[in-house]
């Protein structure tokens, strides 16, 4: 039964006790025009299994605990709650049974970072490879920008300004927002190509195999990590940071940030002080 009026005659919504397959359909549809087919896929990862499952506190609960996928639990529940709130909102249920659900703990763990020595041997090891001088240029762009994966393998030669060093990126949310432009070596392959001329799956194959090669664990998200470390290491304020490199929360930049030693903090404070000891104030 839908929870529309059929004709003239006002009906009650009907309310469901269970998710179901209409209730994800209606869902589904009900997303703004706009939405990504990524972000549709990842309602569907999240919701398709929910099916069957009683729309209360318990019912949710009992869903994320039988989830076995770490601190990806969280994006499942971020989406149920969306699920709850739209659903309360349009009366397809009589309360938001996810207002006495607790997020699920997220285990504080920190991912790997590529820092500029291991930049420099995975830019050496590409030499032995076809597309080496594709490659290298990736390498750049990922560490130098911060870039996400979709970014880099979308990205095209009119999209640079590079009397600016920028680019104009399609980036997360299906939202245009500027970026950095790498370095010498981008410059130098958008000059002569149009684009990378290889999908963004393309990119995670090169990346596995460079991590086979060289011991070092490589993916695209592990060099936005290292821009994001490199640029606090240097200096920048985590919310600098977090607008170049395009982050929605500053949470995303601290938590990359912890691996901040004191002597790295040091560093920072002995460089921007440099002048005050080199003159003898302070």
């Amino acid at each position: 039964m839908s929870k529309f009026n059929k004709g003239s005659e006002a009906k009650t919504p009907e309310k469901f006790t269970k998710f179901t397959s209409q209730l994800l359909n209606d869902f589904i549809t009900s997303r703004a025009s706009g939405t990504s087919p990524k972000t549709i896929k990842i309602y569907h990862l999240a919701l398709d299994k929910f099916i069957g499952y009683t729309l209360t506190p318990e019912g949710i609960n009992g869903y994320l605990n039988s989830l076995t996928c770490g601190n990806a639990k969280h994006n499942y529940f971020r989406c149920i709650r969306t699920l709850c709130r739209w659903l309360y909102q349009n009366d397809y249920i009589a309360n938001n049974p996810i207002e006495k659900v607790s997020p699920p703990k997220r285990q504080q763990k920190l991912l790997p970072a590529i820092n500029k020595e291991q930049l420099q041997i995975l830019l050496e090891h590409c030499e032995a490879h076809e597309n080496s001088e594709r490659d290298k240029a990736i390498l750049n762009l990922l560490w130098y920008s911060g870039m996400r994966l979709s970014e880099v393998a979308n990205v095209t030669a009119k999209d640079f300004d590079w009397s600016k060093d920028i680019v104009i990126v399609l980036g997360k949310g299906n939202k245009y927002r500027k970026a950095l432009a790498g370095n010498g070596e981008v410059k130098q392959w958008f000059n002569e190509h149009n684009s990378f001329e290889v999908s963004g799956k393309g990119i995670q194959v090169m990346l596995e195999r460079l991590s086979k090669e060289v011991g070092i664990h490589c993916n695209a998200h592990s060099f936005r990590r290292g821009f994001c470390v490199h640029q606090v290491k240097s200096g920048l304020s985590t919310r600098v940071v977090q607008a170049l490199g395009g982050w929605e929360q500053l949470t995303m930049v601290e938590h990359y940030s912890k691996s901040l030693s004191f002597d790295d903090a040091l560093d920072v404070y002995h460089k921007n002080n440099q002048l005050a000891y080199s003159s003898g104030q302070g």
